[in-house]
């Protein structure tokens, strides 16, 4: 059993050092194919290509990808008018065939077939245009799988029911744009087949970022945020370009459904459940009806929803992810704090709660607030695992970015995990048995033990920074946490950078890649690692990904607990409130003994300098094979691509993964020659005074 004191235990590992290379052996990547062109039109407009890969070797990539190139349709977070875009998938037996070769992969389905559908006719583009129809558009495909079942969601501009509404953007010349709902499909045969999409919400608030898990028996769960006002275009003060559902109108709630019986994988009709549940709204912000200053919301006739028939409320659930553990659900989101105006920050909030919990009685939970009330907190992500370790008991690990700032400012990564449990009093360090809260008074006196803080001084950083707050060091900043589970063991990655507004208002900082393992059979955590060790500031890692080998109880497999895969895009380093980064490379590295040592970082050959981003990765359970796909841009088409990397003698003299890298992208894609920047330019003052502008510049002055 864990100690008390299980997160601060001294290690015996040295100070940060330099990651450690395996010898012997490296990754060996394929001739990349498009999957995206064998779809008639091949418009080049792929979106989110996702990939998994079930238990009897078959993958199932996902992406999106336009369809007809005269139906036309806004993108709000794009900010530009492009074609409509369907989901589609696409099936290899990895098992069987050569999953390289393009020919062995099935012929592009069209699973959504909305993009042709229109449900409202509106305004679309403002003023420089008549009302018209407004074609179904297929947002980001998500997907989770569990032995042959396959559960397939996604958000879309076509809402049948005629109750979908819309929202004016005055920002965006007036232009009209109907809300989304939420749609799933499933497949209970490995992917060979489809159910037909079935519609979970109604399009009177505007659905965002589903996700769904569902497991071997077919038991599955879907949530969603839906905003009573319209996507919101944020002010894209963090590492994205807003308008992505991070910032959300009061009165927004977190959703979820369920199946209503289990999958019967062997049944000849597809295996279909009998349905979904009615969609429930899991959250408690609806509280009353909309006021203040919005955008005009209509109707599907065109007529103009009154503020007191739009749902209203004093906080805001965003982003929230979604878990089965055995017999439970789990559920964590981000939530603004609901004070009048007091606080600007957000909560961590989280629900568990047994599977069988019928959604209409489940509805308008609290949930327990799991962060520091007193800092703002944000992008919460959980890895749990449904057998506790046979040693620690640890069955999640659960860990967000937390600091004083909102709008992306400094922060840090923190944590807590769970043993033997998942219910919120089986987390360390603990929780105040009082965390179901929503007065924001009594949630201001709560008395959290500090999470874990895995990211103080990464650079210089022991056991002794895991309890250092954020403040401690209050210009860095870590984003874009990444984590696996696996018995004992917790692995959590991140990107980190030395200073927040360097990083993001000059090119003379930028971000590394970082990882730790906490160790459950000693109750310790090692020194964070440099993984990405990018050689130039002028690059910057993006999107990490950190994907462990799946289980398997066949011998044949042989099956490595103690591996997994790492990857990391690239960008161009610049300063993102005057130009746009410019997508590079993606960058991948391989350990077989818990992270002790990584092979050599490779990458796949890119003879055009093509920017790569966005990518997915499935091992086999040895280890040896690693299927990836990503999206792939020459500046005017995105295809969705795949490689498959075998394993192969690494050289004596590694070659240097980053030769090149950015030398030759292309001004068409908007891209620069990549330089050093050594020193200050004369600009630079002006840069980072922009930078203090928005922190407050006597409370950074008093940071440095």
């Amino acid at each position: 059993m864990f100690a008390k004191n299980y997160l601060l235990v001294a290690m015996a590992a040295s100070l940060t050092s330099p990651v450690v290379y395996a010898a012997g052996t490296q990754l060996d990547f394929s001739t990349p194919f498009s999957l995206s062109d064998a779809q008639s039109p091949d418009l080049g407009s792929a979106f989110k290509t996702k990939l998994v890969r079930l238990g009897n070797g078959m993958l199932i990539s996902v992406f999106g990808e336009a369809v007809d190139s005269t139906k036309i349709v806004y993108d709000v977070k794009g900010d530009k008018e492009r074609a409509a875009r369907d989901v589609f998938v696409r099936t290899c037996a990895s098992a069987s065939v050569d999953c390289s070769v393009e020919s062995n992969w099935s012929a592009p389905v069209n699973v959504s077939n909305t993009a042709t559908l229109s449900s409202m006719t509106t305004d679309w583009q403002g003023d420089n245009g008549d009302p018209s129809a407004f074609w179904g558009d297929s947002d980001k495909p998500n997907i989770s799988n569990g032995g042959s079942n396959l559960m397939l969601t996604w958000t879309d501009k076509y809402c049948s029911g005629g109750a979908q509404r819309s929202v004016t953007y005055y920002e965006r010349i007036n232009r009209e744009v109907p809300f989304s709902c939420t749609w799933a499909s499933y497949s209970g045969n490995a992917g060979a087949s489809w159910s037909t999409p079935v519609q979970l919400s109604d399009g009177s608030r505007d659905a965002k970022q589903d996700s769904s898990k569902v497991n071997s028996v077919g038991k599955a769960v879907i949530n969603w945020q839906e905003d009573p006002l319209g996507l919101q275009l944020g002010e894209a003060e963090g590492s994205g370009d807003g308008a992505a559902g991070a910032t959300a109108s009061n009165g927004t709630d977190i959703w979820f459904a369920t199946t209503t019986n289990e999958l019967n994988v062997t049944d000849a009709t597809k295996g279909k459940p009998t349905g979904f549940t009615a969609a429930a709204r899991l959250t408690d912000n609806l509280t009353g009806t909309a006021s203040g200053n919005h955008g005009v919301i209509k109707d599907v006739n065109g007529a103009v929803v009154a503020d007191s028939a739009i749902d209203g409320g004093q906080a805001s659930a965003t982003r929230p992810n979604v878990a089965l553990v055995g017999p439970k659900i789990v559920v964590a989101y981000e939530e603004t704090k609901g004070s009048n105006g007091l606080d600007t920050g957000k909560f961590i909030r989280y629900h568990n709660f047994a599977y069988t919990t019928n959604p209409s009685s489940a509805a308008g939970q609290i949930g327990c607030i799991i962060s520091n009330p007193a800092e703002n907190a944000r992008r919460v992500r959980f890895v749990p695992q449904a057998t506790p370790g046979t040693v620690s008991g640890l069955q999640m690990g659960i860990f967000w970015k937390e600091g004083k700032y909102d709008q992306g400012g400094p922060s840090d990564i923190v944590a807590r995990l769970a043993f033997n449990g998942v219910d919120a009093t089986n987390m360390q360090p603990v929780v105040d048995t009082n965390c179901a809260t929503s007065d924001y008074a009594t949630a201001s006196t709560l008395t959290n033990a500090a999470a874990v803080n895995l990211s103080s001084n990464t650079p210089t950083a022991t056991s002794a920074n895991l309890s250092d707050t954020t403040e401690t060091n209050k210009i860095e900043n870590a984003m874009a946490h990444r984590g696996a589970i696996i018995g004992d063991d917790l692995y959590v990655g991140y990107s980190y950078t030395t200073d927040w507004a360097l990083a993001t208002y000059t090119s003379t900082v930028n971000y590394d890649f970082w990882m730790r393992h906490y160790d459950g059979a000693t109750g310790t955590w090692s020194n964070p690692k440099n993984l990405s060790n990018l050689p130039s500031k002028s690059i910057t890692v993006r999107e990490p990904r950190l994907v462990k080998t799946p289980a398997s109880t066949n011998e044949a497999d042989n099956y490595n607990s103690n591996a997994f895969v790492v990857a990391w895009g690239t960008q161009t380093n610049v300063a993102t409130h005057i130009e746009d980064p410019v997508d590079l490379d993606i960058f991948y590295t391989r350990t077989f003994d818990k992270g002790a040592t990584y092979e050599p970082v490779v990458r796949v050959a890119n003879p055009d300098a093509k920017s790569r981003f966005e990518s997915q990765l499935r091992p086999t359970p040895d280890g040896l094979t690693v299927y990836a796909v990503w999206n792939e841009s020459d500046g005017t088409n995105t295809n969705a691509v795949a490689s498959v990397a075998t394993t192969t003698d690494a050289p004596v003299e590694p070659t240097d993964p980053y030769e090149g890298l950015g030398e030759a992208v292309s001004s068409s894609s908007g891209g620069c020659t990549v330089t050093e920047n050594a020193k200050f330019d004369p600009i630079l003052p002006a840069i980072v005074l922009s930078a203090l502008a928005f922190l407050g510049f006597r409370r950074y002055q008093r940071q440095k």
